[in-house]
């Protein structure tokens, strides 16, 4: 105890010693005021007493008493003392227990505070428990005794959590109700208040968590579509291998069949509940509808057409295809397409529209990467030389500087093309590839892959989509037909069959980034991350998700861009179709002085002109420099120097 509290201390206790002595000489006064307290010190019930004459008194300061005594006898045996009015020292009393309580409660704040930022910093930055037990100690070593001496205390981490058996797996289950109201509670209370129904979309995928071994993480991640987007899990199931029946999705599907029916209650206020989509790739899809694989003769979940086999089952229909419906599906026409009922059956959803295919898997990591595999590994007759590969290698990577900064990943060359991520392809597919395949591809094929780059730039941007949506699917139309005749019939698998039913998933959710698993893949790297060794890998992320749940933290939009001079992110297209290029920060008008180009000329005419698409070229000396109110700047773009002296800019067309 610091010297100013002890003396604090020690004038508080003179008081109450002086007020009961005047007390035991009063008896009058006892019976005109029998109850009479002392105000408490917010002290706990635990550490509180009664003392004599019904005078609440904490133990400390009952333990203490001996120890001031010497100090305050003389003043206890005063006729000052005797004869000092009851409501004088009931005013001492009164004034130190609020100066006293004061300095308590201002230092317990600063102690919670520093607690609350440490969990913080462990668990953004995934400190181990025993790294943080010995930072604690050094801590409480250099003067911070009020810290916990633990992680487990200072994270509330559970002691025990139980887990179950379902679909052969360990399984643990948060309940879709409870996650939702502290989604909510995490958003601001005038955004929420507004809400008359909140679209959430669910996620089933296979996580492996390990190098070494065959065990995986198949969780159930629920996202609500608000913004910015907030990810949770509603089930965590972990194994050897995959789920062995769809008992896992039970208690899910029975939460938000009574959410869908019911709503949630929020602030006193009712809010009702959509489910938007299930996002899922080819293989968990056929798993949570239980039907074939996209490897079977019917594995097709949008049309009825039967598979051929050419070396692997393909789909040579393109044209007049029978659709699958919610009737049909559920009434199960066509047999051989099933392998038996669902749960998910149960949700009053359309069980086709509500499948969406995710253009992460087939578009981007299937039908690109087999596009980049057979122009450098493919057949003699398609495969680009040895030369022509290294001249895309060599250009891929001279474009690293003018990619935005909101890009994580950068252009890597076609050596490194087994490590490509799915960001880096679909980066290839709407920006990239356009430019560094020009020149090298023969005319026909780039023609090719110009209808399909172009067509999935149309879906993915929502503004496109509304306008534009029919001639993408014609474009995808031409592209399935003309890549028999160009790479074989075997090109027509699974992944391009699905490039013909792609274009209404789009118009249905508005774009095809509403609808994709970017967003689910980036929140199952994190739940990965909380794996730390390799024992009882569900409870360590059960542990972790917890840890998390303690904090009360307010989603971060991360679509908020800044205005930036930086060569990278200086690009914006405004609001007239012009592009230009930031060259000062805005001023206090909001301005902000920019060199604007004019008299752009497409950078393709076929198979539509670039400008559908916002891609534009300049010459670099037709430009002007002037003040644009920051209004007008309406899309950050690509800003690329071209070796004939002109200015390409790609505008930005999906999500960042």
């Amino acid at each position: 105890m610091s010297s100013e509290k002890r003396e604090m201390h020690r004038k508080y206790v003179h008081a109450w010693r002086t007020t009961r002595q005047a007390w035991s000489r009063s008896p009058s006064h006892l019976e005109t005021n029998p109850a009479v307290e002392v105000q408490s010190l917010d002290l706990p019930v635990e550490e509180q007493s009664e003392g004599a004459d019904g005078v609440v008194m904490s133990v400390d300061m009952e333990q203490n008493c001996e120890e001031y005594s010497s100090d305050t006898e003389h003043h206890l045996h005063s006729e000052n003392a005797r004869e000092q009015p009851i409501a004088t020292t009931w005013e001492v009393i009164n004034s130190l227990n609020e100066s006293l309580a004061f300095h308590l409660e201002d230092d317990g704040s600063k102690d919670t505070s520093l607690a609350e930022e440490l969990s913080t910093w462990a668990i953004e930055n995934h400190i181990k428990h025993n790294a943080l037990d010995n930072l604690l100690k050094l801590l409480k070593r250099h003067g911070h005794s009020e810290l916990p001496s633990t992680a487990r205390t200072l994270l509330h981490t559970p002691r025990q959590l139980d887990t179950q058996q379902s679909s052969g797996m360990e399984y643990v289950y948060f309940p879709l109700k409870q996650k939702l109201q502290e989604t909510l509670e995490s958003y601001p209370l005038d955004e929420v208040v507004k809400l008359h129904c909140i679209d959430l979309s669910l996620n089933v995928d296979g996580l492996p968590l390990y190098k070494s071994s065959k065990t995986c993480m198949w969780p159930v991640l629920c996202a609500v579509m608000l913004d910015p987007v907030t990810i949770f899990p509603t089930a965590l199931t972990c194994g050897a291998s995959r789920p062995t029946d769809l008992g896992f999705l039970e208690d899910t599907v029975r939460d938000l069949g009574h959410l869908m029916n019911d709503g949630i209650t929020f602030m006193g206020r009712k809010i009702n509940v959509n489910l938007r989509c299930f996002v899922c790739d080819a293989p968990a899809r056929a798993l949570v509808k239980n039907i074939k694989l996209y490897s079977g003769y019917f594995g097709c979940d949008r049309c009825e057409q039967k598979g051929v086999w050419l070396n692997r089952v393909t789909y040579q229909e393109t044209a007049d295809l029978t659709l699958w419906t919610d009737e049909a599906f559920r009434n199960q026409t066509q047999f051989q397409h099933h392998h038996g009922n669902t749960p998910v059956s149960q949700l009053p959803i359309d069980m086709v529209r509500c499948f969406p295919i995710d253009y992460m898997h087939q578009a981007c990591l299937g039908v690109m990467k087999r596009l980049l595999l057979i122009w450098t590994r493919g057949d003699r007759a398609v495969r680009v030389s040895a030369s022509q590969t290294k001249e895309i290698s060599a250009r891929l990577p001279s474009l690293r500087n003018c990619i935005p900064s909101a890009f994580v990943r950068k252009p890597r060359g076609l050596e490194e093309l087994d490590r490509w991520k799915a960001t880096e392809f679909r980066q290839f597919l709407l920006y990239t590839g356009k430019i560094v395949l020009k020149g090298i591809l023969p005319d026909d094929m780039y023609l090719h892959f110009l209808s399909f780059s172009v067509a999935m730039a149309i879906l993915v941007c929502p503004s496109l989509v509304q306008e534009h949506s029919k001639y993408a699917n014609e474009l995808l139309q031409y592209f399935v037909e003309k890549g028999r005749t160009l790479y074989g019939q075997e090109f027509l698998v699974y992944n391009t069959h699905t490039m013909l039913h792609i274009a209404s998933d789009a118009e249905n959710f508005g774009c095809l980034e509403n609808c994709s698993a970017f967003m689910f893949e980036n929140y199952l790297q994190s739940l990965k991350k909380m794996v730390r060794s390799g024992r009882h890998p569900l409870i360590q992320v059960s542990k972790r998700l917890e840890e998390m749940s303690k904090q009360k933290k307010t989603p971060n939009n991360t679509n908020v861009q800044k205005i930036s001079t930086k060569a990278r992110d200086c690009a914006y297209i405004l609001s007239g179709g012009q592009c230009c290029e930031i060259l000062q920060v805005p001023d206090k008008e909001e301005r902000v002085l920019c060199r604007v180009y004019s008299k752009p000329y497409p950078l393709f005419h076929s198979p539509c002109m670039s400008f559908l698409i916002g891609a534009y070229t300049y010459n670099q000396k037709n430009n002007t420099i002037k003040w644009i109110p920051t209004s007008e700047l309406t899309k950050h773009a690509i800003k690329m120097n071209a070796e004939d002296r002109s200015v390409i800019f790609l505008s930005l067309l999906h999500k960042l």
